[in-house]
């Protein structure tokens, strides 16, 4: 606000214009919500929406900045659970950054549908007081289907270029896709939740190259945090709302964000879906999930 003159009782009053330092730090808090994948649960796909109208509500009573939804957003893109999850989406009041998951997107045409149906970008990036949030599209990230070479390709220099231009900037960065970059150790063997090895030694180099401190996920329908072995970041593991496969149930990531010191001040605290009427923990693995790599064994 710029300063302005006003004449009271014959007098002039100047008002000092507000000035921030340039140190300031507003605090912020979001959220990361894991696989809604409507159609997925065991309990029926109209208990999915359920629970996705619970987590709206939820996110709504919060006084979140934004949420980042980490991908699979239905299950098998039937017709009535595209139109189910665009009908319940304008319940969350709080913006929520959609990413895509292998149920969403596995080649070239889902690619097109996925930005066409959800009315998003499969990979973006947006900054909030000095922090930028990258979001990629883990498929075309890690894939070497021959159909997807051009994106894939265009994709990396992409996050090369953001992770650059935010170091410039000063900023503290986040990065949120929907596969794991690894579950146990940097280099365990290929498989299912994981990036393959032929890529995870690049994204996990240039992670730390540009001292990104917090990694959110999902794929895995468990709710837990992994480190490397030097704790350098943490991967952060949420089931989401349709179907678990640990002790957690179904639940939303809490983060707050304190400061700039992105190793030590941004914390994430783990709640519990209100409202659900069970907790009942599904067995086995998921059926049906396209392959979109060839594993290394």
């Amino acid at each position: 606000m710029g300063a302005f003159m006003s004449s009271m009782s014959g007098g002039v009053f100047l008002q000092t214009p507000s000035v921030v330092p340039a140190n300031h730090f507003t605090p912020f808090r979001f959220c990361q919500l894991g696989d809604i994948q409507l159609g997925f649960g065991q309990d029926g796909w109209k208990n999915d929406v359920h629970r996705m109208q619970l987590a709206a509500e939820q996110v709504n009573a919060e006084d979140f900045d934004f949420c980042i939804a980490v991908g699979d957003l239905t299950n098998s893109r039937h017709p009535h659970e595209i139109t189910a999850f665009q009908q319940t989406f304008p319940n969350f009041t709080v913006p929520v950054h959609l990413l895509p998951g292998n149920h969403d997107v596995h080649d070239l045409t889902t690619l097109k549908q996925f930005t066409q149906d959800f009315n998003t970008s499969d990979h973006s990036s947006f900054t909030n007081n000095g922090y930028r949030f990258i979001l990629l599209n883990s498929i075309t990230m890690i894939t070497d289907l021959a159909e997807f070479k051009n994106h894939t390709a265009d994709e990396w220099s992409w996050f090369e270029q953001e992770l650059k231009s935010a170091s410039r900037a000063g900023e503290r960065i986040v990065v949120a896709h929907h596969h794991l970059p690894f579950e146990g150790s940097e280099d365990e063997p290929d498989g299912y939740w994981t990036f393959p090895n032929r890529v995870r030694r690049k994204y996990l180099g240039l992670i730390r190259r540009y001292g990104v401190r917090h990694i959110l996920v999902g794929h895995r329908h468990e709710t837990k945090n992994i480190y490397p072995a030097d704790g350098f970041y943490t991967i952060y593991v949420v089931a989401g709302t349709a179907r678990f496969f640990d002790g957690n149930g179904f639940g939303i990531n809490y983060f707050n964000v304190s400061s700039r010191d992105s190793a030590n001040d941004v914390a994430q605290e783990y709640i519990h879906l209100k409202g659900v009427t069970h907790m009942k923990r599904s067995e086995g693995q998921p059926t049906g999930c396209p392959d979109i790599f060839q594993h290394d064994q």
